[in-house]
């Protein structure tokens, strides 16, 4: 047990000024009265419901003299009943003043009638200020009976104590059952030359004998009040074993080792004669044998029934109390006088919540600052409040997405993430069509060609690409050609080579082209409807109302477009399934010649390879085919090689000085008129039998580059002209004329747009009530000089 720092004895009359007067007109008092009074300030403030505040609580069972030592440490009357008469939290404030007595009762309203939190506390004065202690028990009924039917403020005054008849009785709770227990709290203020500084909380006394809800009710409230900082007053009778008191129990829970419980035992005098081992017993317990606790026990004896009825005055009482103890045994042999009387008591809580008060303002100066840059940074993680005039509002939205869109289709820093999906899109699609080009191998058949062509069909390729054409697609030999050309044969003179041969052979390159532009447009769709979802979440995710509206028509016109625009890439697909033509007839002749040239010195090469060599074509090398393709590609691709297969024989059947008589010979035919250059001597070779199966393999394959070359560009343009922009240049006016900003009504209709999530909402508010009486606590901190 923990003895408290001074030994007072016990005063002769605690009336006197003279013992009074060292704790009333110290230093400590001053000091005491002020810590006491702040503290009063803060839970004024609300501070009670962010902060563990130092407070000392009263708690005890039914019946345990809990009211009659409320009353002997105030100094005034409380309401008695039978039964539970107290029904909601009482807070006692007692100061010291040299003027006359006066007490001031009050509501702090911190709970609804469903026990939430209010956004903001209001300590409500309710009447006016008291002189005369007979009026304050009913003004406490009266207080009790607003708080427990939900009285308006302003009628307070006029509440009479037969409530439930009551004409001024809130209309919102008339037809309401009045409330069997209330958190919100009646405020005492009490000021005299005889009060010590002190501050405590009356709390319902515990029942047992009453309907489980009412007893559960009661115990939540004590449970939550003695947790934390808080001095535990608790109220235990002598005509009770105390193993048998459930307020003990609470407080023992609450506070497992007693380092906040101070123990009052009362009702010493309702020992019957004769109980002389139960009154050691309670000796021991008082004198820290029994049940220790770090800042002891204390007894009061205070007025029966028959003596307040009697009308015993405050100084009689304790005039009584004091020679109770005095004359009583075993109390008068107690080596711990100090402990005994209501005046020793206060002394010692008062000192003992100062010293508590004192030591936990500095943290609480801590929690606030850390509370309130918890709740700046859930205030900043919010979207902030609409300020602005609702049309306003919604039209910068509109005009802030419309920016969000046109940076989307145009490819901003900010926004670049169609642009880059849209361009591997449309490397696909390009890839898609370069690997429908038709694979024509200047081959008699697939026996006769290269080993090495199974490998690597290098006629696959098209040339001036930086991309290759898959393998493994069919081949059209030139035997397979010859076919083809005569199934398409019909009143044809010799030598002409039927047209619809040809087209044939087009369209059949074009076939797959539909397949793979509509794959190429639905993933470019599918990239910008996904990516509109996120800016529409982006913008108006808070506003589920307009998001409802904006989502869909965005969608809406999304797919408005669409259709639209998959007619012009099928007219772009028509325009090359049509008929075959092109005015770039440079670029096609080009391509032509180049392509039949190497077809020609395949060949010529593959001949002359199985003359010299006695050796059949099918044998040739995969070094002899990488050879000729080498030179035939860069004759294809424009470069100029060594020597061109065209030539009479390869290059390296010429020695130097052949070569110099082949140019000696050039040179003397064009002095002759006629200008020959070293790849017209192709011609002097023997016609093949396979020259127009080449010309017609030549012509097609130089036709798929024109058209390839068209409809890769042309596709994505149309795309990206009459979905993507379009559809960002139209997308504000439509969402205007959609939402009727433009309308009388606009105001009202955008205010229901954007009224936000009622949880939003809910979670701001008390965000914003948080940070305000954090505020508010800092600041009164920051005054009291911390």
């Amino acid at each position: 047990m923990l003895a408290p720092s001074s030994s007072t004895p016990l005063p002769a009359d605690t009336n006197d000024t003279r013992t009074k007067a060292p704790l009333l007109e110290s230093n400590y008092t001053k000091t005491s009265q002020e810590l006491i009074q702040f503290v009063t300030t803060l839970r004024s403030l609300g501070a009670q419901v962010l902060l563990d505040l130092p407070r000392i609580v009263v708690i005890g069972n039914q019946s345990a003299g809990k009211s009659s030592l409320v009353e002997a440490i105030s100094g005034i009357s409380v309401p008695r009943d039978a039964g539970t008469c107290t029904r909601c939290p009482m807070e006692c404030r007692l100061a010291h003043a040299a003027e006359d007595w006066s007490c001031q009762i009050s509501i702090r309203w911190e709970y609804d009638d469903y026990g939430e939190l209010l956004s903001e506390v209001r300590e409500v004065p309710f009447g006016p200020c008291l002189t005369s202690k007979a009026d304050v028990e009913p003004t406490l009924r009266r207080a009790q009976a607003a708080i427990l039917n939900g009285y308006d403020t302003d009628t307070f005054a006029e509440v009479i104590s037969d409530y439930p008849q009551s004409p001024k009785r809130n209309s919102a709770r008339a037809s309401k059952k009045a409330l069997a227990f209330s958190r919100n709290t009646i405020c005492v203020d009490l000021s005299g030359p005889d009060l010590v500084d002190l501050s405590f909380v009356d709390l319902p006394g515990i029942v047992q004998n009453a309907e489980d809800a009412v007893v559960k009710l009661v115990e939540d409230l004590v449970t939550s009040y003695v947790k934390g900082n808080c001095l535990i007053l608790v109220a235990l009778p002598m005509s009770d074993d105390i193993e048998n008191q459930k307020a003990a129990r609470i407080a023992k829970l609450a506070d497992p080792h007693g380092v906040r419980t101070i123990g009052v035992l009362t009702k010493p005098d309702t020992l019957p004669p004769g109980s002389t081992k139960r009154r050691q017993l309670w000796l021991d317990v008082l004198e820290g044998r029994e049940h220790p606790l770090q800042h002891g026990y204390f007894c009061t004896r205070q007025p029966d029934d028959d003596q307040r009825l009697a009308g015993i005055t405050l100084i009689e009482a304790r005039r009584a109390e004091t020679d109770f103890f005095r004359e009583t045994s075993p109390w008068k042999e107690s080596t711990c006088a100090h402990r005994f009387g209501t005046h020793n008591l206060v002394k010692s809580v008062s000192e003992l919540l100062t010293r508590i008060i004192s030591d936990s303002l500095p943290k609480l100066l801590a929690e606030v600052a850390t509370q309130l840059a918890n709740t700046h940074k859930q205030l900043a993680a919010l979207p902030p409040a609409v300020a602005t005039e609702p049309s306003a509002f919604v039209l910068d939205l509109v005009t802030k997405f419309q920016s969000d869109v046109a940076e989307l289709v145009e490819g901003s820093p900010r926004h670049k993430e169609l642009t880059q999906s849209n361009k591997e899109a449309y490397i696909a699609f390009k890839q898609a069509i370069l690997d429908s080009a038709p694979t024509f191998v200047p081959y008699e058949s697939v026996e006769k060609a290269p080993k090495s062509l199974q490998k690597k069909n290098r006629y696959a390729q098209v040339a001036d690409e930086d991309m290759a054409a898959k393998d493994g697609r069919k081949c059209m030999y030139l035997s397979d050609v010859r076919r083809h050309i005569e199934a398409a044969v019909t009143r044809e003179l010799p030598n002409n080579i039927p047209y619809p041969a040809k087209r044939s052979l087009i369209q059949d390159f074009q076939k797959s082209w539909g397949t793979h532009m509509m794959r190429c447009f639905e993933r470019v769709q599918a990239n910008f409807k996904n990516l509109l979802g996120e800016l529409i979440r982006e913008r108006f995710e808070r506003f589920h109302h307009l998001k409802g509206i904006v989502g869909p028509t965005v969608m809406e016109q999304v797919h408005m477009y669409a259709l639209e625009t998959e007619g012009r890439v099928k007219t772009i697909l028509e325009y090359e399934s049509a008929q075959p033509f092109t005015q770039n007839t440079h670029y096609l002749g080009d391509k032509r010649a180049k392509q039949l040239s190497m077809y020609k010195q395949a060949r010529a090469y593959s001949k002359r390879l199985a003359a010299e060599n006695g050796q059949l074509v099918d044998h040739e090398s995969e070094d002899e085919e990488d050879e000729m393709w080498r030179v035939g590609e860069d004759e294809l691709s424009g470069k100029k090689a060594e020597f061109s297969f065209s030539a009479p024989r390869p290059p390296k059947m010429l020695t130097t000085k052949e070569q110099e008589s082949l140019k000696t010979a050039l040179s003397e035919l064009v002095k002759l008129g006629y200008p020959v250059s070293e790849d017209d001597l192709g011609k002097l070779n023997k016609t093949d039998e396979f020259e127009e199966e080449m010309e017609v393999m030549a012509e097609v394959r130089a036709y798929f580059q024109v058209s390839y070359k068209r409809i890769i560009d042309y596709v994505p343009l149309a795309i990206d002209r009459h979905l993507l922009y379009a559809l960002s240049e139209a997308l504000q006016g439509v969402l205007i004329e959609k939402l009727g900003l433009g309308s009388a009504q606009a105001d009202a209709r955008c205010a229901a747009y954007i009224a936000e999530d009622p949880h939003v909402v809910a979670e701001r508010s008390e965000l914003l009530a948080k940070r305000t009486k954090l505020e508010k606590v800092q600041k009164a901190l920051f005054n009291f000089g911390l």
